[in-house]
């Protein structure tokens, strides 16, 4: 299996904008959150403040956007 590229630069690539749709995708479905919502926009906002931040890692990523 080939490994995805996954970004050290805090520029999103498509594999990285999958991981990032993944976990929003799951924690709205989680929390019940309507896609278009305020709530929705906040949480796809802060998953791309984390990825900017450098924070890359999918599980680190889905921890830190419940609160973990």
């Amino acid at each position: 299996m080939i490994k995805p590229h996954v970004s050290k630069s805090g520029v999103a690539y498509p594999d990285d904008l999958v991981v990032l749709k993944r976990v929003y995708d799951l924690i709205c479905a989680e929390r019940g959150i309507t896609g278009g919502s305020s709530e929705a926009s906040d949480l796809a906002a802060e998953a791309m403040r984390l990825f900017s931040a450098g924070v890359f890692d999918e599980a680190t990523i889905g921890r830190r956007l419940r609160g973990g």
